[in-house]
């Protein structure tokens, strides 16, 4: 006995005709609004044209009223121009003929105080006596501080001590001060090097010896109400340091080094 054979599917069979899957979704991936746009044309209101006309009309008032304002300031800039420079070369004229008349003034006072005797370089001493430029000799004022070592303190005289007491001497009246032989110049600095205090990048050691030139007795008054007396004073109560200063007809002071009266400054590149 035979089996009779099975009937196709009818799906194995039948053929597809329709449009497929791809198809559809592919014709229907935009929106339908999307083709009635685009099939529109572009439409552009009356406003927008009036506005956009004005604008463009506006700006083409605007440039050619700078134009016009710049051709007819032009002369009157080229007229400043010319005033300021001839202003400026007369100016400079003026001042070369007053730095001829302050010349002339000068050799002429030079040659007044050589007729009367007076050297004519006492102020550029002065004024190296006061720099630390040249050395000094007269009455002033010997100071000796010293600290204090002992099995109960040890208080010692620090770079801030001798930079007080240089200073009180300043103000009061010094009109030159050294320091274990170092002389204070215009850029001479008083600090701590290891162990060692240092003036003038030279090391020094207790008692340090301080000479002032100056009138003596003003110098001692002065120094004990000035705030670096009473800085001292409350340094003898409290650590127990030692200062004593005395009056001397006559100290001597060295002059500064060079090189501490000298600034060192920048240059240029073009300058070297």
């Amino acid at each position: 006995m035979t089996t009779p054979p099975r009937p196709e599917p009818s799906w194995r069979t039948q053929t597809w005709s329709g449009p497929g899957l791809l198809e559809q979704i592919a014709d229907s991936a935009l929106d339908d609004d999307y083709y009635v746009f685009r099939g529109a044309e572009p439409r552009r209101s009356p406003a927008t044209t009036v506005v956009v006309a004005v604008l463009l009309t506006v700006f083409a008032l605007f440039v050619t009223t700078a134009a016009v304002q710049t051709r007819n300031d032009r002369p009157a800039t080229e007229l400043e121009r010319r005033t300021l420079a001839s202003d400026i070369e007369a100016r400079q004229e003026t001042l070369d003929e007053r730095r001829a008349v302050a010349a002339g003034l000068s050799a002429e006072v030079r040659s007044l105080q050589t007729a009367a005797g007076r050297d004519p370089d006492e102020g550029s001493a002065d004024l190296g006596l006061l720099a630390g430029a040249s050395a000094a000799r007269g009455p002033g004022v010997v100071l000796t501080a010293d600290g204090t070592r002992s099995e109960l303190q040890d208080a010692r005289i620090t770079d801030r001590d001798l930079q007080i007491l240089v200073n009180g001497l300043w103000y009061a009246g010094a009109e030159a001060v050294a320091v274990n032989g170092q002389r204070i110049g215009t850029t001479t600095s008083i600090r701590t090097a290891g162990e060692a205090i240092t003036v003038n990048f030279r090391s020094i050691g207790p008692p340090y010896r301080v000479v002032a030139l100056g009138d003596a007795e003003s110098l001692q008054t002065r120094f004990a109400q000035n705030p670096a007396g009473a800085y001292w004073e409350n340094r003898r109560k409290s650590a127990g340091v030692q200062l004593t200063m005395s009056p001397s007809s006559e100290v001597a002071l060295p002059a500064a080094p060079a090189k501490r009266l000298a600034l060192a400054h920048a240059t240029s590149l073009e300058d070297r």
